[in-house]
């Protein structure tokens, strides 16, 4: 999205790699980072929030892995989590990747600029509190102020834009490690035994706490494909997958020192107990309460980060997969800058209608990154399967390859089983959505809608479950 460009798209490659490792790990941080303390201990105890961790760390560097395997392997395809399920299983899986992913990012991104005025409301009660923090007129018109200069920033130009993400990036580490080393200060091994060692039978099974504590990770960590998404801006393939990898480290290092912490700082109960943002609770009670309100600015420098990345990928998703055809033409459209406008522009015009819905539907933050959760875990499923189809049809199977890559897989699985079934049924009405662009994108190409009945079959499915719950969502059967 910036640079000069041929006939056959971009040719410049502007992203160095620590600006590929600000995107996935600006991506992956945003809002949920400072809330992690209470919202893992909500349903949780300290013995399930350690032994989740053990999972997840297990599961996302698999899922990593997976997409550096695929980057390291298919370096030609550069269109990153949408071209990983396009050419493992074809156009319209790819199609749905890519307008699935589509979605969870804008979705995203309008639960981050509630979540903005929402704490900024804590200092300006113009933007409403509690139950109305981030949903009164001047927060609306606020919300849609910013995301327009946003946009702004993002058409001028992808450098420039990622610079600006990099500052933020600068900024956000250097808050979570003075975070970090003030709960190290506050540790007590005691406190964080005895809380080792209580069991609260009204948190449910161990089983039940651990799947509990998982609903909070999967949306903390979306995010780890940015850089795979913008490969093709990449000055090296090799600094793709080790952005990526580093990324995912560095977010499991800090979620699982903030959230395991405070278990060695106050009790259980009380750390369930916390308010939004929780880690300022943690903080006040070590340093001081003046300190609550260094993390609430922490929290804003955060979010904006992450609205920035996550605006930058939803307009280059729509870009990649109009390049292969399998969008409208019209979202080709580069400007001078090399930005793909008109991507950038829906982008806009769709997040803004969303913002209008939410501000008439008061819509819930939590029920937002819910459906967004579910319409990125399945191209996540896809990306996880094609690196195991690539193994599978080398020369010489590595086995150690194929169990890294068959672990990726379950947890996906796993994830989309933890995040609630019911968010993936809902998102099918989503999906559904998309097929007039897929469409207008096969007529373009003189091609058929359909290539095979498997494509047949996987659209009728899609129906289906999009007229039951939709049926179920309208009867009250299903709510959210």
């Amino acid at each position: 999205m910036a640079g000069k460009t041929t006939g056959q798209g971009i040719d410049v490659k502007d992203l160095t790699f620590f600006a590929l490792f600000s995107l996935t790990f600006g991506s992956m941080m945003g809002s949920g980072v400072f809330d992690i303390p209470q919202n893992i201990a909500n349903r949780s105890g300290a013995v399930a929030v350690v032994l989740h961790w053990g999972i997840v760390a297990a599961g996302m560097i698999a899922l990593a892995w997976s997409f550096v395997y695929i980057s390291n392997k298919r370096p030609d395809i550069k269109s990153g989590i949408y071209g990983y399920a396009k050419f493992g299983f074809g156009d319209y899986v790819g199609f749905t990747s890519a307008w699935g992913y589509f979605l969870n990012a804008l979705l995203g991104n309008a639960s981050y600029l509630i979540y903005i005025f929402a704490t900024l409301g804590n200092f300006f009660p113009v933007f409403g509190h509690g139950a109305t923090a981030g949903a009164t007129l001047p927060s609306f018109l606020c919300e849609s102020l910013l995301l327009w200069i946003v946009m702004g920033l993002i058409i001028k130009g992808v450098k420039e834009a990622s610079i600006v993400n990099i500052i933020i990036t600068s900024v956000k580490l250097m808050a979570l490690a003075a975070l970090i080393l003030v709960f190290i200060y506050g540790f007590k091994t005691s406190v964080f035994m005895k809380n080792m060692s209580t069991h609260d039978l009204h948190l449910g099974s161990m089983f039940e706490q651990i799947k509990a504590t998982m609903l909070v990770t999967v949306w903390d960590f979306l995010g780890i494909e940015a850089a795979c998404i913008y490969a093709i801006y990449a000055k090296s393939m090799k600094d793709v997958g080790k952005a990526t990898m580093l990324a995912v480290i560095a977010v499991l290092l800090i979620d699982t020192l903030l959230s395991c912490l405070p278990f060695g700082i106050m009790p259980t109960a009380e750390v369930q107990q916390l308010t939004t943002p929780s880690t300022a609770g943690v903080m006040a009670l070590v340093i001081g309460p003046i300190s609550a309100n260094i993390i609430r600015f922490a929290v804003l420098i955060c979010v904006v980060g992450a609205l920035l990345a996550w605006n930058m990928l939803a307009t280059n998703i729509l870009f990649l997969s109009a390049q292969d055809k399998t969008m409208p033409r019209f979202l080709t459209k580069l400007n001078k800058g090399g930005v793909p406008v008109n991507a950038a522009i829906m982008s806009g015009l769709t997040l803004q209608v969303m913002m209008i819905c939410a501000y008439f539907s008061q819509a819930v933050y939590l029920n937002m990154i819910m459906i967004a959760t579910s319409l990125v875990l399945v191209p996540y499923l896809l990306a996880a399967m094609f690196s195991v189809k690539l193994i599978l049809t080398d020369k010489k199977v590595h086995y150690y390859e194929l169990i890294k890559g068959s672990l990726a897989v379950l947890y996906a699985v796993w994830m989309i089983y933890a995040g609630g079934l019911k968010y993936l049924a809902i998102s099918t009405l989503m999906y559904l959505i998309g097929i007039f662009l897929f469409y207008k994108a096969r007529r373009e190409d003189g091609r058929r809608l359909f290539e095979n009945k498997f494509e047949i079959v996987l659209f009728t499915t899609i129906v289906i479950c999009a007229i039951a719950s939709g049926w179920a969502w309208y009867t009250g059967v299903v709510q959210f």
